[in-house]
């Protein structure tokens, strides 16, 4: 399955999982198919 066909949550719930894994914010955005600006808004990272 491509992650195109994923839906949001679950690429959110990836993300946290990686981030979780201390995971680069940049690079685990890329894995999760997610952008990276419109996730350090969203989250709550420093």
């Amino acid at each position: 399955m491509s992650i195109i066909n994923i839906k949001q949550t679950e690429k959110i719930k990836v993300l946290l999982r990686l981030l979780d894994n201390n995971e680069n914010i940049e690079i685990a955005c890329s894995k999760a198919g997610l952008k990276v600006e419109m996730m350090k808004e969203f989250l709550p990272l420093n």
